[in-house]
């Protein structure tokens, strides 16, 4: 071959190799300028009723918020919806966090050590559940709930000893290191910090686990279905869901929520902070509540008028057919 070819093959491979290089490096780039898809806020400054907020047991004040992926905060916002709707105290929802988060990493997974399965890595064999049963989040956060309460004393015990009262697991230290980011978690999505505690971006991911079905409340039948999947999840698992109105051809509803041992007011952040960490499945397009209202592209906003007390109003994004 002659020694020009040479040069030449030598000059395209380095050009090829160059662009591919540069590509690899802009898509990194952007996939960590991103950032996370949700945070939430550690500032107990944000809180409401400030003698409400701290109940983190041993675990040290958060001093940084926490970065998650949307579908990690979706799940944390079920086991505490649920932990809510049994009238779980505060420090048992911190638990359950904490555990899903060494467990599963806040991820319903499919499988994993030996015939574990689901959030919390619960297993078949053990008597848990079956394991379409331990997949569903509402089922497998509620039976480790109903374990938890069989717990002589458990809210005396240090975190790490109350969930390994539950679990049996063969790192029973684990849990500890999460108290801090589950009370951080728990007491935001309760509502106990007021308006703006967390927040997601738009373009996060959706969660890929199968999302069983729910019973749709009384008065939401003019909703379009993914208003109606949505409200019907927010009812089985946080609290009473009830239609004030729903408008703008069945994507909107405003909407009250009755949630056990909540003022309306509480139980209305609650819920607008379970369809923000649901909103990525879900496809809501806004939220509002009070004088705040989020939006994955504006995050959160000042709106006048305000949405009435107690009340919250919802947006799903239209279908992609809009001829109907």
């Amino acid at each position: 071959m002659r020694a020009w070819v040479k040069v030449l093959l030598v000059v395209i491979l380095l050009a090829i190799a160059t662009g591919a290089f540069f590509v690899v490096r802009s898509l990194f780039a952007t996939a960590v300028d991103a950032g996370p898809e949700c945070i939430v806020g550690h500032d107990p400054s944000l809180s409401v009723a400030q003698e409400t907020v701290v109940d983190l047991g041993s675990a040290t004040p958060a001093t940084a918020d926490i970065g998650l992926a949307a579908v990690q905060l979706q799940h944390a916002s079920t086991i505490n919806a649920v932990g809510l709707t049994k009238q779980i105290p505060l420090r048992g929802r911190i638990i359950a966090v904490a555990t899903a988060l060494q467990e599963s990493s806040l991820r319903n997974l499919s499988g994993g050590d030996r015939d574990s399965v689901g959030l919390f890595q619960q297993r078949p064999s053990q008597g848990w559940g079956t394991i379409e049963q331990i997949s569903d989040p509402i089922y497998s956060a509620g039976i480790f709930y109903d374990r938890l309460l069989q717990v002589q004393d458990w809210q005396d015990l240090p975190l790490t000893e109350a969930a390994q009262e539950v679990q049996y697991s063969g790192h029973p230290d684990a849990y500890a290191k999460w108290e801090t980011e589950a009370a951080q978690m728990v007491n935001a999505l309760s509502g106990n910090w007021g308006i703006a505690a967390l927040s997601c971006r738009d373009g996060a991911a959706a969660s890929t686990a199968h999302a069983p079905s729910r019973e749709l409340p009384p008065g939401f039948e003019p909703a379009r279905a993914a208003l109606a999947e949505l409200i019907a999840a927010a009812d089985s698992e946080l609290g009473v869901v009830s239609p004030i109105i729903i408008e703008d051809d069945g994507r909107t509803a405003v909407v009250s929520i009755a949630v056990p041992e909540l003022s309306a007011e509480t139980a209305s952040i609650a819920l607008t902070y379970w369809i923000v960490a649901h909103a990525a499945s879900a496809g809501v397009d806004g939220v509002s509540v009070a004088t705040s209202s989020w939006s994955g592209e504006n995050q959160w906003a000042t709106i006048d008028p305000a949405v009435p007390d107690g009340q919250v109003r919802v947006t799903v994004v239209k279908p992609a057919d809009t001829s109907s």
